[in-house]
């Protein structure tokens, strides 16, 4: 199989019908095709698949004037670029396999435990003895296959996302891998990806190219110095040692941070670590993520902007797009200072790992529109405190659920404050159009209106949550229930509003 002319990355079109296209077709016939058809992390590896692929081809481009001719220059070179390199696309190359190890050997000839299952590629599917809803199996499945399709997205998802911990110890060039491997360059932290969304999958590409005068900024170098590189694909590493590409922008963007070599056919594969990439802070953030900084009393620490369970993006927008911190030192995704002065829409998704493990938990993305007014200090300002007004009704709507659960015996009230909270923000969240709403009409005379109309849906949905969270059909849970009642909606009780953290990232 051939990564850049064989199908196999899956693709809407703007009927909304599923087909697979080739790199190239990507590449060169882009705008046929609406948007890509897969998960968060495998979004995230083949857009950064594809614009390495376009920088190298389009060898750049330098500046702005280069980067508004990218979409008529982009389909020729692509194909021209691709068609020169296209033995290094070979999937099962016997001396250059795509993006794997050629020279990866079992640790002992005729070991079946030397081999890994094909199913360890598959983030969604289960893994030692953490069970899936829908897998029980997992990597203890040896004889599971996987299509083409499958295979190459769990190549370029694991070589991206893959988490640090204990892994087997193939050879390389006859020297035993290390048993303990560390974090892939986008998974640490949990890191939120940004990237634009365009009128169609060319378009979305195009947009997110960043010129090398914004890179040098971000890599902290000139063109001189290095810091651009080349795809691994044109001169794979040949040892562990051989890391000249981990500290390029473009080396990064197609990492090999695991020695993998697939045999086709085969349900199994040899897999261990290869390069080891440096991550924020000991190296510059990757060009779509951002960087949250959080002030305490003696310093000021910076922090990349993470996903959590049960925090939905919506409320860290602000500290993704940091347009109210003018002036300040590059923090935010750097693809989002393109299109200046007008709407955009942005998608933003991660995977959430537990911290410091092995683990995934959970992917989460979502997309937003995100106007005029937002793409401004006030508006992304104003964005923060209303979210943060949300942040402060919740926790008034914690506090009314344990005086009723106080009320009541242990047992009763239990899990109480977790099923209120989850019901108000899922209310919370579908009104957030009210939210944008208001954002646009800052300036006019609807900003006060829209306004009300926002924190009026905070204490609505607080009332709900609390009176569907806590019962009342017996007298002793009537009495908890009108003490809870008491707090939650006395006015003097109502939360103030705080205005001082908008650069925080929001718990």
């Amino acid at each position: 199989m051939n990564v850049a002319f064989d199908p196999w990355i899956p693709v809407v079109d703007a009927t909304g019908t599923r087909e697979l296209v080739s790199l190239c077709s990507v590449l060169t016939e882009g705008g046929k095709y609406a948007d890509l058809a897969v998960r968060p992390h495998e979004r995230v590896a083949l857009m950064r698949l594809f614009l390495c692929a376009a920088h190298a081809a389009l060898d750049g481009p330098k500046d702005y004037d280069e980067w508004c001719e990218v979409p008529k220059r982009l389909p020729e070179v692509a194909h021209k670029y691709l068609t020169e390199w296209r033995d290094s696309f070979e999937l099962f190359h016997p001396t250059r396999p795509w993006l794997q190890v050629a020279g990866l050997k079992p640790a002992k000839e005729n070991d079946d435990k030397s081999f890994t299952p094909l199913a360890k590629l598959d983030f969604s599917l289960a893994s030692g003895a953490a069970s899936t809803l829908f897998d029980h199996d997992g990597v203890n499945n040896s004889n599971r296959l996987f299509d083409l399709t499958q295979l190459v997205l769990g190549l370029i998802s694991i070589q991206n996302f893959s988490t640090c911990g204990l892994l087997s110890r193939p050879l390389w060039n006859g020297k035993a891998t290390p048993d303990s491997a560390k974090d892939a360059p986008c998974i640490t932290s949990s890191m939120y990806h940004v990237f634009l969304v365009g009128k169609d999958l060319k378009d979305s590409i195009c947009i997110n190219l960043c010129d090398f005068e914004e890179l040098s900024l971000l890599m902290s170098g000139s063109a001189n110095q290095g810091w651009l590189g080349r795809p691994v694909w044109e001169q794979m590493p040949k040892s562990e040692a051989d890391a000249i590409s981990t500290g390029t922008f473009l080396g990064r963007l197609t990492p090999v941070s695991r020695a993998i070599r697939l045999f086709e056919g085969s349900s199994k594969m040899l897999y261990g670590e290869a390069l080891r990439y440096a991550t924020y802070p000991d190296f510059p953030q990757e060009f779509n993520t951002s960087v949250v900084v959080r002030k305490t009393k003696k310093k000021e620490e910076r922090f990349l902007v993470g996903a959590k369970l049960n925090v939905r993006p919506w409320r860290q927008l602000d500290a993704i797009l940091q347009y109210n911190l003018p002036g300040k030192t590059l923090t935010h995704a750097l693809n989002l200072n393109h299109l200046e002065g007008e709407p955009i829409d942005i998608w933003v998704g991660a995977l959430v790992r537990n911290p410091g493990k092995q683990d995934i938990l959970d992917s989460i993305e979502s997309r937003f529109h995100i106007s005029k007014r937002f793409r401004t200090e006030t508006g992304c300002a104003i964005y923060a405190t209303e979210v943060q007004k949300a942040q402060s009704v919740s926790r008034l709507l914690d506090t009314a659920v344990y005086i009723y659960r106080s009320e009541l015996d242990s047992g009763d009230g239990k899990g109480l404050g977790s099923s209120a909270l989850t019901h108000y923000w899922t209310t919370v969240e579908n009104n957030l159009p009210v939210l944008m709403k208001h954002i646009d009409a800052i300036g006019t005379d609807e900003a006060t209106p829209t306004n009300q109309l926002w924190r009026s849906k905070l204490y609505d949905a607080a009332r709900e949550a609390y009176a569907i969270a806590c019962g009342r059909e017996t007298p002793r849970q009537r009495k908890a229930f009108a003490k809870g009642w008491l707090e939650l909606t006395s006015i003097n009780r109502e939360p103030e509003d705080d205005t001082n953290e908008t650069t925080e990232e929001n718990p």
